[in-house]
């Protein structure tokens, strides 16, 4: 299988507005930057994963509210 690259600033945004809708708050430029470089080397399959596995928390959480 292929490794395929994904932008970084894509990736990042991404998960951070998941984080940001869980949280119902602004990240802090600490936690930003830790989350910018943990997405850094995620190749397209490692985000799709993360991705889907923060919804399927957020969701969980959220029904249990």
């Amino acid at each position: 299988m292929r490794h395929e690259s994904v932008n970084p600033k894509y990736a990042t945004d991404e998960i951070k507005e998941i984080f940001v809708d869980g949280l119902q708050r602004d990240l802090s430029t600490e936690e930003e930057t830790l989350i910018s470089g943990w997405t850094r080397s995620f190749d397209k399959g490692e985000r799709a994963t993360i991705i889907n596995l923060l919804k399927e928390l957020l969701n969980k959480h959220k029904r249990h509210d």
